[in-house]
């Protein structure tokens, strides 16, 4: 798949938490990519120009159209801009990149993460549910509060509408009817025939790699995308 660079039109912002927002782009005709993969924004402010990585929300069925789910931090370079950012804004972007795609010899896919590492797992999941439906996907995500839950309505749905999607929030620092405690809490006991997707920050996707190591899991079936 051919690295394409090109200027991307913000069709609109939305905030999801009170630190995270959802952007929508436009994408030119001639830009594909896969579920899971990830472009780098070019980020200009006060002269100086900087590259940064956002995984893509949606699915690449979706044409001329590419989401990002943004966690604005205080005081950081892109987010700072990200915050003033309106419809009509021009970023310039390139890609795709990265390698967090469906195994499809997998029958067995277990997607793990952590915050804004929801978007390119939520992609992965939208985009081959419906493909693949002998095929068993587990969603497990983590985040600190209720609040912080992104997408929760959404993957409730998903799971309702198909008996071979598994969706497990957890939270670690709030108590609640669902799940508590880090994502290793909650991985299978049995990790024969299964392929893990990780992505989140860089100690999420070290953590529950060693651990999945640990229990006998190849390294080929690991799969992983690091935050900063």
């Amino acid at each position: 798949m051919a690295i394409e660079t090109f200027t991307s039109t913000v069709l609109s912002k939305k905030n999801l938490t009170e630190d995270t927002i959802l952007l929508s782009l436009d994408a030119p005709d001639t830009f594909t990519f896969n579920a899971g993969q990830f472009v780098t924004f070019t980020i200009v402010k006060d002269g100086e120009s900087k590259s940064r990585a956002y995984s893509i929300l949606n699915s690449p069925v979706q044409k001329n159209k590419l989401e990002f789910v943004i966690k604005l931090i205080d005081g950081g370079f892109a987010s700072e801009t990200f915050r003033t950012t309106k419809e009509k804004d021009t970023f310039e972007l390139k890609g795709p990149f990265g390698h967090l795609l469906l195994d499809e010899s997998s029958s067995n896919h277990w997607l793990i993460g952590c915050g804004c590492g929801i978007a390119p797992l939520h992609s992965i999941v939208v985009t081959h549910l419906s493909q693949y439906p002998n095929s068993q996907f587990t969603l497990i995500i983590s985040v600190k509060t209720q609040k912080d839950l992104l997408l929760h309505d959404l993957f409730l749905k998903i799971e309702q509408d198909n008996p071979h999607f598994t969706y497990i929030p957890t939270l670690t620092r709030e108590e609640w009817t669902g799940k508590t405690g880090r994502v290793q809490t909650h991985l299978p006991d049995d990790v024969k025939n299964k392929t893990f997707y990780i992505c989140g920050l860089n100690s999420l996707v070290e953590d529950v790699k060693e651990l999945l190591l640990q229990k006998g899991v190849d390294q080929k079936n690991i799969k992983f995308e690091r935050y900063n």
